[in-house]
């Protein structure tokens, strides 16, 4: 037979109850929005921005926390929080150095703006009692900047007092890329990178079909040991070092090989001008003031090799049958196009050019401008009845609308086997023409 529980018993069960329930309902029912603008007026004067927030709550459940929505901040709306939820260690706050366990923002949008707002804060102020942050989480995170283009992506970083960084994680919602950074116990962070169908955010929007980066970070270094990844159809294996203690310094190697080069040049804003597999071996290095810069600082040097392809815009095999005007139009099929290759800033210099297919050979140097214009010298080799003819071309035009002429070379030269040949001497003349410029790049 069950025990009967006592009238006494059970009016101070009710009662336990009531004050657990008006414990857990008061913070909900205490208007803690009345501290909306004394709070507003704070943080507007820390920013020196204004700051403005919709809705302010206190809750118990599951630990005590403050949970402020629709915060804005900036004349233009700047930064815009959805959510921002702080949970502090109680307990700190009574003795000892404070500290808060979490601070998590949910839709958070961030204009170009807003970054020029972050380098015009003010330096911690002397005094005051500092604030232990252990760990921050940033989540639907949207970045709307002009130069970098980012997915929706999430972030949380566990910190060390101070603000240094234990470890940081970072993750496009989409699930395109992946970065963590873990301090290492010898000093340094060592840096992780994997992605997966992923587009460059910034510069060039190359797009690689999988990309596993290793490093580590050190003060204003960054070495990168270890870059491995497919793009294009082919591979790359890189190294990279990048150093900005006094100024932006990059330096490295990289080896592509198989790559389709006409998405390559697309995604570079080219004109898909050449076609067929790009393998090279080259070395990159740029110094700037600021990182905008190092693009225009950019140097490489190196051979390349692009196999079983064409160049589109002038058809060198057709060189035979014009006698002195410029030619364009048209696509050179080739087995073999290979050189080296001379960046400097937006200036490319190609030296020991050597195209190769069955009906002709051609070497020499060509140069394009920053503007895009072409120049440079080949000598063609073409095939003919007789075996091949060597003819002098002059470039001309631009990347986009190429052309070729006959150089001086060619002109006395057709001029001399005329003279001394009429009918056939323009054909032996271009020969003579070929030897007066110079021997063919091509061994």
């Amino acid at each position: 037979m069950g025990r009967r529980v006592s009238p006494g018993l059970k009016w101070a069960l009710v009662a336990v109850a009531l004050v657990l329930a008006a414990a857990i309902a008061v913070p909900f029912l205490v208007p803690v929005s009345s501290f909306i603008p004394e709070l507003t007026r704070i943080a507007s004067e820390k920013l020196r921005q204004p700051v403005a927030i919709q809705d302010l709550k206190l809750q118990l459940v599951p630990t005590p926390r403050v949970v402020a929505s629709g915060i804005r901040v900036g004349a233009k709306d700047d930064v815009t929080v959805g959510e921002l939820e702080i949970v502090p260690e109680l307990m700190s706050f009574l003795s000892g150095p404070r500290v808060v366990r979490l601070i998590r923002a949910e839709k958070v949008e961030v204009k170009e703006s807003a970054l020029a707002i972050a380098a015009s804060l003010p330096r911690d102020e002397p005094g005051g009692e500092p604030v232990h942050v252990r760990r921050v989480q940033l989540k639907q995170v949207k970045l709307q900047h002009s130069k970098v283009r980012l997915p929706e992506f999430d972030a949380e970083a566990d910190l060390a007092p101070g603000f240094q960084v234990e470890q940081a994680r970072f993750e496009t919602r989409d699930g395109a890329l992946k970065l963590t950074a873990d301090p290492q116990a010898g000093g340094g962070v060592a840096v992780r990178l994997a992605a997966k169908d992923w587009t460059l955010p910034a510069g060039a929007p190359l797009k690689f079909e999988a990309l596993a980066v290793q490093g580590m970070l050190k003060g204003a270094q960054l070495d990168l040991p270890k870059i491995d990844g497919k793009l294009y159809g082919g591979t790359i294996s890189a190294d990279a070092r990048a150093d900005w203690t006094r100024q932006w310094q990059i330096g490295g190697k990289a080896s592509l090989a198989g790559v389709d080069v006409v998405p390559l040049q697309q995604a570079l804003g080219k004109k898909p001008m050449l076609s067929g597999r790009l393998k090279t071996q080259a070395a990159f290095s740029a110094r700037a003031k600021s990182p905008e810069q190092l693009a225009r600082a950019l140097m490489v040097d190196g051979p390349f090799e692009v196999l079983g392809g064409a160049y589109h815009g002038v058809d060198l095999s057709k060189l035979g049958d014009f006698t002195l005007k410029q030619i364009s139009g048209g696509s050179t099929s080739f087995e073999e196009f290979k050189g080296l290759m001379q960046v400097r800033g937006q200036a490319v210099k190609i030296t020991q050019l050597c195209v190769r297919s069955p009906k002709l050979v051609a070497g020499g140097n060509v140069d394009i401008a920053p503007d895009q214009k072409l120049s440079g010298k080949l000598d063609v080799s073409v095939a003919k009845t007789g075996g091949f003819v060597g003819i002098p071309v002059a470039l001309a035009g631009t990347t986009a609308d190429p052309s070729v002429r006959p150089t001086k070379g060619y002109l006395i030269g057709a001029a001399v086997g005329t003279v001394l040949l009429p009918g056939i001497g323009t054909s032996v003349g271009s020969s003579v023409g070929s030897r007066i410029e110079g021997q063919s790049s091509c061994k």
